[in-house]
């Protein structure tokens, strides 16, 4: 009987890490990004929408002078129009700023390169914030520059929430290396203007090379 002890032992032990794992492991059981294809007068465009507490969200400058032809049935509901954020049918523009955990440590982005049927995800990590505030610069794990379609796509942190929308890519030299990062707003930010408070620049400068501006990853204005 004693050979059976540590056996039963190890297996606690292991129900035991399984359950911890599955309580602490980041799970995305669902795409947060729908694909959008829009139509303007005389052009196309294609980009991205933001799932978010039975809402969309995306970034102004994908649903700007221009409706969506293929992609869920949403209009734009209230924007920010110079932080280029955009709430859209069934989004809630007065939840709770505190509601929203602000985006830290990895992140996970994803959304629909133009043209795209298929969601792509790409890993990075929160690096600094641009001095146009409220953006965020997320320093990418990939080894490639996030390319057009992405804008209005999700930000997930490592427990899964949603926590930001991708606005724009920029890529520069880092340590020697090209590095690529995106820009994003955090929803956070975004509650707290519309509901009357103004972006403000960060309270301490991060002492970290910053990007240049942002460039916007989408195809906009294709005719």
């Amino acid at each position: 009987m004693r050979t059976l002890i540590p056996l039963a032992l190890a297996a606690a032990v292991a129900v035991s890490a399984a359950t911890l794992w599955s309580k602490t492991a980041p799970t995305h059981p669902e795409a947060c990004a729908e694909r959008v294809f829009l139509t303007g007068e005389n052009s196309f465009s294609w980009g991205s929408v933001t799932r978010w507490r039975g809402g969309h969200l995306t970034a102004f400058h994908v649903i700007d002078g221009a409706k969506i032809q293929t992609g869920p049935s949403v209009v734009n509901i209230a924007s920010l129009e110079a932080t280029d954020f955009a709430f859209l049918t069934g989004s809630d523009p007065r939840a709770d700023p505190s509601s929203v955990p602000a985006p830290a440590g990895k992140v996970t982005l994803e959304g629909f390169p133009a043209r795209s049927h298929t969601s792509e995800r790409l890993t990075g990590e929160i690096y600094a914030p641009d001095t146009v505030p409220p953006g965020v610069w997320v320093v990418l794990d990939h080894p490639e520059p996030l390319v057009g379609g992405f804008s209005g796509g999700c930000v997930r942190d490592a427990q899964g929430r949603v926590v930001a929308v991708i606005m724009g890519a920029s890529t520069m030299q880092l340590d020697g290396h090209p590095r690529h990062f995106a820009r994003v707003i955090p929803i956070r930010a975004a509650l707290m203007e519309f509901q009357g408070q103004p972006p403000t620049a960060p309270l301490a400068f991060t002492g970290k090379p910053l990007p240049p501006a942002a460039r916007w990853p989408d195809t906009r204005r294709q005719r």
